[in-house]
């Protein structure tokens, strides 16, 4: 990989190029890759990453950087130089605190979009805010969900109704099992049952209603943000939990994986088409 000396900011060569070869070991490297995101406020950008950001922000800076070079490099995304400076600024400010690798790639991707495009014609915007709300355990629910074959098995034509919803032919259910699993963490560390451990919590059927309790204000919350369109929890929290997917929580999880595809339906079609490429038919799929 070239680097930083490389890099052609000013345009020599294609701004693509210059985004795919930032090298973002270093603070110099890190103010090069989002000044070629954003070329109008580059110095900007450049000399508060050196006044403002602490070590522990540059590590996770750069862990977001290297994920959004992938993905401008794998959907293949001309940079325009003139993302919004809005969300560079959010990412360098915001961003940067979290850890998780999860919410990091999430934001790599509203990133990688913005690269693309123009601040007047970027509106992954309305989606800041969602994603700085989001718990880690939200963000991986989210992705969970968007990305289960059976989410996509839904018949054209596919049309949100008026409330936003689409609705799955095969319904999308995850037990309790499976929800615990998505906690990024270790669960004796939240879960109010004494004396059990991580290994414990998720072998323990008896113990799973109580676990998934603990994490039903921010299953719920989804709702509130509109990233589902409704949930319910089965049996009284013993048989697992049924989402509703909408179409907003659809556009949301594309915006965070680097696509922007319209209309949303097409993304529905492209999930199956990437289902099929893997032997997977969405509506007859089982969880094992």
């Amino acid at each position: 990989m070239p680097d930083d000396n490389s890099l052609d900011i000013v345009g020599i060569k294609p701004l693509s190029k210059a985004v795919e070869s930032a090298t973002v070991k270093t603070v110099d490297g890190l103010g090069a890759f989002f000044g070629a995101i954003c070329m109008p406020a580059a110095e900007e950008f450049g000399l508060f990453l050196k006044d403002k950001v602490a070590a522990f922000r540059q590590e996770n800076l750069t862990k977001i950087a290297e994920k959004t070079q992938k993905k401008i490099k794998h959907q293949k995304i001309e940079a325009s130089g003139q993302a919004n400076p809005i969300l560079v600024k959010e990412v360098i400010e915001q961003a940067s605190w979290c850890e998780d690798e999860c919410i990091q790639s999430m934001w790599a991707g509203l990133l990688a979009i913005a690269s693309g495009t123009t601040a007047a014609a970027d509106d992954s915007l309305i989606y800041i805010d969602i994603l700085k709300r989001l718990t880690p355990f939200q963000a991986h629910l989210i992705n969970e969900i968007y990305f289960d074959p059976r989410c996509c098995s839904v018949k054209p034509p596919i049309g949100a109704h008026e409330d936003d919803a689409f609705y799955p032919e095969n319904k999308v259910i995850f037990s309790n099992a499976e929800m615990l699993k998505m906690y990024p963490g270790d669960l004796s560390e939240i879960v109010p049952i004494a004396n059990r451990s991580h290994e414990q919590l998720l072998e323990t059927e008896d113990d799973h209603s109580i676990a998934i309790s603990r994490f039903r204000p921010q299953i719920e919350s989804l709702k509130v943000l509109g990233l589902i369109h409704d949930v319910k929890f089965l049996n009284n929290n013993k048989d697992g939990v049924y989402f509703f997917p909408s179409m907003k929580g659809l556009d949301f999880f594309m915006r965070c994986l680097g696509y922007s595809v319209y209309p949303l339906e097409a993304f529905i079609v492209t999930l199956q088409y990437w289902n099929k490429e893997k032997g997977i038919d969405p509506f007859t799929y089982e969880k094992t």
